[in-house]
């Protein structure tokens, strides 16, 4: 069983996400887990937008794939 809570930082690409997830898991001691990092080990994308040019993470996949 989990102990440790999950927080799910979402927002527009170049925000700053990264920068803030680092800086919260050190001074929390929570683990930074890259969700695209984490969809591209597990091939968990349904596809790529163009216009942000960014990867769409298919999310359900991804839940049954973190189990």
């Amino acid at each position: 069983m989990r102990s440790l809570p999950n927080l799910i930082i979402t927002g527009t690409p170049g925000v700053g996400k990264t920068v803030h997830c680092e800086q919260l898991a050190q001074e929390t001691g929570l683990r930074h887990l890259s969700i695209n990092q984490v969809a591209k080990d597990r091939g968990c994308f349904e596809s790529y937008n163009n216009e942000l040019e960014t990867w769409i993470v298919d999310e359900d996949k991804m839940l049954l794939k973190m189990r």
